[in-house]
């Protein structure tokens, strides 16, 4: 079984951290096993996201960074987090290349500012 995790930055503000998990609400209307994990400054992180996913039977788990441009987090702390947590967790993690990568996430931004 499948489990997926969208990975933030995480704040020290509330609100931010709110939207958020209002995403991941919302996407759960269609895809199961879904979780939100905080890099930092909130939870939960990403270690208490795998747990969770395994705890629910799911033996794979893709992540997407939601990261607009590949900085040190995405490059390094991100494939760190996941190795560590397929091996601790006996999981297969595999992270997608982050959201700002995605044709889709360039074509969204095209839409909205040619939409005025």
């Amino acid at each position: 079984m499948n489990g997926y995790i969208l990975l933030s930055h995480g704040s020290k503000v509330k609100a931010s951290n709110d939207a958020s998990r209002e995403v991941l609400e919302k996407l759960r209307a269609n895809i199961e096993n879904i979780e939100l994990a905080f890099l930092e400054l909130a939870e939960p992180d990403f270690e208490d996201a795998v747990k969770k996913l395994k705890a629910a039977g799911v033996s794979a788990v893709t992540v997407l960074p939601l990261f607009l441009a590949p900085g040190k987090h995405v490059r390094e702390d991100v494939p760190h987090l996941a190795s560590t947590c397929s091996q601790k967790y006996d999981i297969k993690i595999e992270v997608l290349d982050h959201i700002g990568a995605n044709s889709a996430y360039v074509k969204m931004i095209e839409d909205i500012l040619l939409s005025k």
